[in-house]
């Protein structure tokens, strides 16, 4: 019973210190805003415009 909450506590500290990496990246990391969403579908119509006939 003790090798199982030692398991569990082990697991809490790891998934605890994920979540506050990844809260730390999405409010004080500076992200590429030069596209909307990072995708690139604003430049297909360019794309498909400049290698039409």
């Amino acid at each position: 019973m003790d090798l199982q909450l030692f398991i569990v506590i082990i697991i809490g500290i790891v998934v605890g210190i994920i979540l506050l990496r990844q809260i730390y990246h999405f409010f004080f990391i500076q992200k590429d805003h030069t596209r909307c969403g990072g995708c690139n579908m604003c430049d297909l119509p360019k794309k498909e415009s400049s290698t039409g006939s």
